[in-house]
């Protein structure tokens, strides 16, 4: 029989954030779910965030790290810090609806297979275009913001999604302990990507609620430093997620793109990021064969289920490239195509 209200911690990683807390706060705190803690980690911000919490929101428990660890271990962190049956994970540049939390966890206590849920995500500056409504995953590890820009159509079916946005989503304290935390050495991006993957590979449920809905203040930023972040990251989680026979069917096409990228990263002035993951890689490779060898111990799918939910071209509103359209994304069809019989997972 379900606990009716499941104590539910919510975590908020926050970094400098004090004008979006001023949003953000007043708003997960007029849910109308009874039963639940707000607790805010602060990685050493430098503006009055701490300040302003401490004296507007006495009732939200604060920690404060002594430097900025990133979202991964400040979620970790988090989480240890926690007793609820459900942890809640929130960008602090967001506004909820009043029922944002109480669907996310009918959604978790209705489907006992679900790791992760996340909520529908909708730009804060266009109320009815979407952030997010559950991300996607290329088969060579590029992840993106699913059906992003595209108009809200109000839809209320819960739905499977390749893995979930650490913008806003629910997790299980069970499966967290049977899974793991978030990976910290990724620091941040795409520590949402691993996480969703992980619990896949654990045989659990990626979802999206609909009826739980988030503004988020979304920007795509363009940075050397995002860019090397999400290159080191993409390759050590295709590293630990994937059956040797699969790497090895697909590094054709990821030298492929390798090449590609390179070429990108010299054009656009990130090259010597593109290097430095290629350093990182090389330096860590037998951290990354340790978290390997666990996963791949542990998992209980196997690559053929797996690839079930990774899609074949790379397809993000923000990404407008007519080389990409027209050459890359068809010739990355085709090879997965082929590639998948020819490893025999039809």
């Amino acid at each position: 029989m379900h606990n009716i209200n499941p104590f539910t911690s919510i975590i908020i990683v926050n970094f400098n954030g004090k004008t979006d807390l001023e949003e953000c706060l007043p708003s997960v705190l007029k849910q109308n779910y009874p039963n639940f803690e707000v607790v805010l980690v602060d990685n050493d911000s430098s503006d009055d965030s701490i300040a302003f919490v401490k004296i507007n929101y006495q009732s939200i428990k604060i920690i404060q790290n002594n430097k900025n660890y990133g979202y991964a271990k400040g979620n970790n962190i988090g989480f240890q810090s926690t007793s609820g049956k459900y942890i809640v994970v929130l960008n602090p540049d967001t506004v909820v609806e009043k029922n944002w939390l109480l669907e996310l966890v009918k959604t978790m206590e209705e489907n006992p297979k679900t790791g992760v849920c996340q909520s529908k995500i909708l730009l804060y500056d266009n109320s009815n275009a979407i952030n997010t409504d559950g991300n996607m995953i290329n088969f060579l590890g590029f992840g993106w913001a699913g059906n992003h820009t595209k108009k809200d159509l109000h839809e209320t079916k819960i739905k499977s999604v390749s893995y979930p946005s650490g913008c806003s989503m629910i997790l299980r304290r069970s499966t967290l302990d049977e899974v793991g935390l978030f990976d910290e050495d990724l620091f941040m991006y795409h520590d949402d990507l691993d996480l969703g993957i992980r619990m896949r590979l654990m045989g659990y449920d990626v979802l999206c609620n609909p009826k739980s809905v988030a503004y988020h203040k979304y920007i795509f930023v363009k940075n050397k430093r995002k860019y090397y972040f999400l290159e080191r990251n993409r390759w050590v989680i295709l590293m630990k997620i994937y059956e040797k026979k699969t790497l090895f069917g697909f590094l054709p096409a990821l030298l492929f793109m390798e090449f590609g990228l390179l070429a990108i990263s010299i054009k656009e002035g990130w090259f010597y990021g593109k290097i430095s993951s290629y350093k990182y890689l090389f330096k860590n490779l037998t951290l990354i064969k340790i978290k390997r060898n666990i996963i791949q111990k542990n998992r209980k799918i196997d690559d053929k289920e797996l690839l079930k939910i990774m899609h074949p071209v790379i397809d993000f509103e923000e990404i407008n490239n007519p080389i990409l359209t027209h050459i890359v994304n068809p010739l990355l069809s085709i090879y997965f195509k082929w590639i998948k019989r020819i490893l025999g997972y039809g």
